[in-house]
């Protein structure tokens, strides 16, 4: 009889544990509940044309493409279960997971995503992103208008859960592409029905972590847990609330008072708000972003390397306040062959010497049959963070090497347009990583690149990254980006300034939460302690 009481007593302590841990009416795991700042609760949630770091990170909550990114950067399984690459490089068929659905519990099939990725590179969706997507076979020319027929770009749905995708040229960082926005999937009939599907509570069908729940633009936005996500057991957040904050007082004060777990990112700490407590939750994250400033390599004085060198290095990068100096251009947090590129090869091209500064520049002078430098003139961009830094640096530059520097204020796209056009000597600049590789910042100064502003190109240069594109090999491809990027800086065609870094403010209870590369955040295997 008391064998029989303790076995009874025992199976109510065990069926009063799991009645703590469950939610009564559901049966699902206790209720957690994270709450994010945000920049910007958006008017639509379309990863085609979505251009906000915050939209980002409600998208990742949505939806999940073929691949996903692990904390470490790495790219792991996702809808696709597995792949397999062709023995030349160029064609890769994945294979999708049997058990994943659309929130309306539809079947995700292979289509899904072959529409979705079309659908991006039409001409008339305007994704300022379809830019990722051109490794694949005829996707420039698609996007660009030149081919009108679609089923010629390199992508396939060979059967409900085979996707078939053809590159142009070997790509070896083409697998980390695929963690972009721009590759997610979409449900073929339901964007096809609404045209407005991606602006409205109603419409929207997501296949990720998280469903929509409430959606009340530019004030808030909740996501839910998607019970039909196919590694739903692993997700341990029942409940993500953004809520949008405008100014940069009022998030840090949110925190303070615990109306928030979690700032950053998006949004600008105000340190003079936090208290003692809350400073404790402060952390730094690096970001794959670099801030530099852009010679006119084809207009005088920038013509001459060591005028150039003078001005690098007659700086002191310490006490411009912003982010971790920077003498490269790769910032930290891309992959390289084990580790961190940046850490695997330090950006020890050059170093800060006020004194070889002065000498380069007379040198510099001489060879340009001139006594001094030309009145120069920098062009920026507005904001008050920007124009600080570039007041530091004028300032340095009149100090240490006598050099006077006008600085010329322009709106963001008057600044890109001049620098497109070659209308300036000197210019204000920055590029963030569009996926986790070198290439990402070092395709930019390549010949071919649309993007390359600085007049310069280099046969030699445009080899290394052009081998390094198709080379399998992880240590010969990165030292093949090493040797490129230390061409870039010894012929100084930047002058980088500092890599950029992300502020948070993280509760010390809420754990796994990932601030990838592009600053976006991956709550999706969050949980508090």
């Amino acid at each position: 009889m008391k064998k029989k009481i303790a076995v009874i007593l025992s199976f109510l302590l065990i069926v009063t544990y799991f009645a703590m841990s469950k939610s009564p009416t559901t049966g699902e795991q206790k209720r957690q509940v994270l709450r994010m700042a945000s920049s910007n609760v958006t008017n639509a949630l379309d990863p085609a044309i979505a251009q906000e770091t915050s939209t980002f990170t409600i998208l990742g909550g949505l939806f999940e493409g073929l691949v996903r990114l692990d904390e470490s950067g790495q790219v792991v399984p996702a809808m696709a279960k597995s792949w397999k690459i062709s023995n030349d490089g160029l064609t890769y068929t994945f294979k999708l997971r049997s058990n994943i659905k659309w929130s309306n519990k539809q079947r995700v099939k292979a289509s899904d995503f072959e529409f979705s990725w079309k659908r991006t590179l039409e001409p008339a969706t305007q994704s300022i992103y379809a830019y990722n997507m051109y490794p694949i076979a005829n996707a420039k020319a698609f996007n660009s208008g030149k081919l009108k027929d679609a089923s010629k770009v390199g992508v396939k749905a060979l059967n409900q859960t085979t996707l078939q995708v053809t590159l142009g040229e070997p790509t070896s960082f083409f697998l980390q592409t695929l963690a972009d926005p721009i590759f997610l999937p979409l449900p073929e009939t339901v964007v096809k029905a609404n045209k407005n599907w991606a602006s409205k509570i109603g419409t929207i069908v997501s296949n990720g972590p998280f469903k929509l729940k409430e959606w009340q633009k530019a004030k808030r936005l909740v996501l839910v847990k998607n019970p039909t996500y196919y590694d739903a057991e692993k997700i341990q957040l029942t409940e993500v609330q953004f809520t949008q904050y405008t100014s940069q007082i009022s998030p840090t004060i949110a925190y303070v008072n615990g109306e928030v777990d979690f700032v950053g990112s998006d949004l600008t700490i105000d340190f003079e708000k936090l208290t003692e407590v809350a400073y404790k939750d402060y952390k730094i994250f690096p970001q794959s972003a670099t801030y530099y400033y852009q010679f006119n390599m084809n207009k005088a004085p920038f013509t001459n390397l060591k005028i150039r060198q003078a001005l690098a290095m007659g700086l002191n990068r310490e006490v411009i306040g912003y982010g971790a100096p920077a003498y490269g251009f790769v910032p930290h947090r891309i992959l390289g062959i084990k580790d961190d590129f940046r850490s695997e090869f330090t950006d020890n091209y050059f170093k800060e010497d006020i004194n070889k500064a002065k000498l380069l520049l007379q040198e510099g002078l001489k060879e340009e049959e001139l006594t001094e430098l030309p009145q120069i003139t920098l062009i920026t961009n507005t904001g008050s963070h920007v124009n600080s830094v570039e007041e530091i640096i004028v300032s340095a530059w009149k100090e240490n090497l006598g050099v006077d520097v006008d600085i010329e204020v322009q709106e963001w796209e008057e600044l890109l347009d001049n620098r497109m056009q070659q209308n300036f000597q000197l210019a204000r600049a920055s590029w963030g990583a569009d996926y986790n590789d070198p290439a990402s910042f070092l395709e930019y100064f390549t010949s071919w690149s649309s993007n390359n502003d600085s007049g310069w190109n280099n046969s030699t240069y445009d080899q290394y990254v052009k081998q390094a594109r198709s080379e399998i090999n992880s240590q010969n491809r990165n030292l093949l980006y090493a040797k490129a990027e230390k061409l870039l800086i010894e012929q100084m065609v930047i002058l980088p300034v500092y890599y950029y870094e992300i502020d948070v403010l993280q509760k010390s209870k809420l754990k796994g939460m990932q601030v990838n590369y592009m600053s976006t955040v991956d709550f999706s295997r969050a949980y508090f302690e």
